[in-house]
């Protein structure tokens, strides 16, 4: 059976002869919670979704850590690729090759990093061979090249076009002597959708090393993929006391540590901020119970006179507020778990409407909205909500246990 102060919480809730204006004031707390939860579970899901992507997208493409020569270059690589991959937390190892370059075709020209690599190694420490959106990149012939979408739009070249690499010579005291031309044809197209598929492209790694003059068999560095990409930095350092060379450390912190930092900080502010946001809305519930219990102040003194205990008053009007909380975070929790599962999808609607993404490649690491929902983050959303809507109700609750019937009864 249900007790008394739930049955009065709940009729006073319902009841018709409440002030239109109290009404209104408890719909604005029950809207402001709905909302404030709603979008703080939105907002933690595309939170997610970024930090996913990063993982998924960017940092599978990349290299976790790369060992780069100081000086001159890199011999016997694959000893020291063997013998390094077998470092604890270690996946693979790859050579790379790396130079500034100038593209053109038809016209346009577009500056681009050049980063030569051995494809049989580069398959097991990256999966950029899973974003091809052209072509193909099972093989990597000493006269292709792989281009990122970004670059391939801006120069309007297609796979099975040729186009020329200008590629710089320097002199011996490292001055700019000359440049290099070549006429290598497209054999894919990468599309990463962001950063990335604006900045570089691929080639074969003895062809690079080739084109630039190198020793035979000699690399400009090392390529690592680790299995904790949170522990980069001191594999880094493990990495660099067992190298036999002088070489510089370099991690994905370095490079792309900032997005995952910008990240965790967004996160951090919004979730205070819209933390913020209920609890301002949880205000108004302060408000409603205290003009609630202004307006009932002739039924609480009656209840009072006829002995009910002061703790069942608290409890009544603790339930009548925490009632305005329950239902806006309830309401909250199934449009904010609604719009975290279809955002993608309208963010996708919007672009395609509107011609063009909101998010531009060229400066953000992806060109969508992902969202990943986080059923912790729904749970304790919800459960700040209700929190702070019981809180609330405690002054207001405690301020109606205080009414003096015998005042209140004269003035009737």
């Amino acid at each position: 059976m249900a007790s008394l102060a739930w049955q009065l919480a709940k009729r006073y809730r319902s009841t018709r002869h409440t002030s239109g204006f109290i009404r209104f004031i408890s719909a604005s707390s029950t809207s402001g919670i709905a909302l404030g939860v709603a979008i703080l579970i939105l907002a933690l899901s595309v939170m997610n979704g970024f930090e996913q992507a990063l993982k998924d997208r960017l940092l599978a493409v990349i290299p976790h850590i790369e060992l780069e020569a100081v000086e001159y270059t890199l011999a016997d690589w694959p000893q020291k690729v063997a013998a390094l991959s077998l470092v604890n937390g270690v996946s693979a190892g790859a050579p790379f090759i790396k130079a500034n370059g100038m593209l053109r075709h038809s016209g346009a020209v577009k500056a681009a990093q050049v980063r030569g690599i051995d494809l049989q190694y580069e398959q097991q420490i990256s999966d950029v061979s899973q974003y091809v959106s052209a072509g193909t990149m099972a093989t990597l012939e000493n006269n292709q090249i792989v281009l990122g979408q970004g670059i391939a739009e801006a120069l309007n070249v297609a796979v099975g076009q040729n186009l020329q690499l200008m590629l710089p010579r320097f002199a011996a005291d490292g001055s700019l002597a000359s440049h290099r031309t070549l006429n290598l044809t497209v054999s894919a197209v990468v599309s990463l959708g962001g950063q990335l598929d604006y900045s570089q492209v691929w080639v074969e790694l003895s062809s690079l090393a080739n084109w630039l003059g190198l020793p035979e068999g000699e690399v400009h560095g090392l390529a690592f993929r680790i299995d904790d990409i949170f522990a980069a930095p001191q594999l880094a350092r493990e990495l660099g006391r067992q190298s036999e060379d002088y070489v510089y450390l370099l991690d994905w912190y370095r490079s792309q540590g900032h997005v995952h930092n910008d990240i965790q900080m967004v996160r951090a502010i919004l979730y205070l901020v819209l933390t913020l946001v209920i609890a301002v809305a949880c205000f108004n519930i302060v408000a409603t119970l205290v003009m609630a219990v202004r307006e009932k102040e002739a039924d609480i003194a009656i209840l009072l006179t006829m002995g009910m205990a002061p703790r069942e008053l608290v409890k009544t009007f603790v339930l009548l507020g925490w009632l305005n909380g329950l239902i806006g975070a309830t309401i909250g929790v199934g449009l904010g778990v609604l719009l975290a599962t279809s955002i993608e999808q309208l963010f996708a609607g919007l672009t395609r409407l509107l011609g063009s993404s909101l998010l531009d490649p060229s400066i953000y690491f992806i060109d969508f909205i992902p969202s990943v929902l986080h059923w912790p983050d729904v749970l304790l959303t919800f459960s700040i909500a209700l929190l702070l809507s019981l809180l609330a109700t405690l002054y207001p609750a405690w301020r109606a246990s205080k009414v003096e019937p015998a005042a209140i009864l004269g003035q009737h």
